[in-house]
């Protein structure tokens, strides 16, 4: 008769009781039902403006400040390797193989988007390495408004990286290996 009463009320404790419940009272363990993140169909928050990032407060690039940034990684090949990485992943799309303009969605391919512009003409060459670090973090700022912004994927030494190897479709395309 005990033992009936013990498992009765052993199954009435159990049935009671979320396995959820008992794991949260231990700090160190949690449960993937409660654990933090964007529930689906949640749109995430941006940060407040004026909040600094946990890798630290990226600097305002606009026309004023582009061209006084100074490139700290040297066109080695694992920078250049990088960057092309990069480059292929985001800027390709639009700007081409070469860097000429002419990638499948742009419209001197056919595609949908006007106004894509060469990265390789002179007048682009002849830009900071700033500015071009500019047009890659927030573009609009620097007065690229069709451009859309690419601070948000393309991120740290990755933009100088890019830099990097813009510069070296440029020397190709002077060379007349890019066309």
């Amino acid at each position: 008769m005990a033992s009936r009463a013990l498992v009765a009320v052993t199954l009435l404790v159990a049935a009671g009781c979320r396995p959820e419940d008992v794991i949260h009272s231990f700090s160190w363990f949690s449960a993937m039902v409660t654990q933090r993140s964007i529930k689906p169909y949640a749109m995430p928050r941006d940060p407040v403006e004026g909040t600094v990032p946990v890798t630290g407060l990226e600097p305002v690039v606009d026309l004023s400040t582009a061209d006084r940034l100074v490139n700290p990684r040297t066109r080695t090949s694992e920078s250049i390797n990088r960057g092309k990485f990069v480059y292929e992943t985001y800027c390709l799309v639009c700007h081409g193989e070469a860097g000429h303009g002419d990638g499948p969605i742009s419209s001197a391919a056919g595609g949908p988007f006007f106004g894509v512009r060469s990265v390789v003409t002179d007048t682009v060459a002849r830009r900071s390495d700033g500015y071009l670090y500019g047009v890659i973090a927030n573009a609009q700022t620097v007065g690229r408004p069709l451009m859309p912004r690419y601070g948000d994927k393309v991120r740290g030494v990755d933009r100088w990286d890019l830099v990097n190897y813009v510069r070296t479709l440029q020397a190709l395309a002077r060379s007349g290996v890019g066309r």
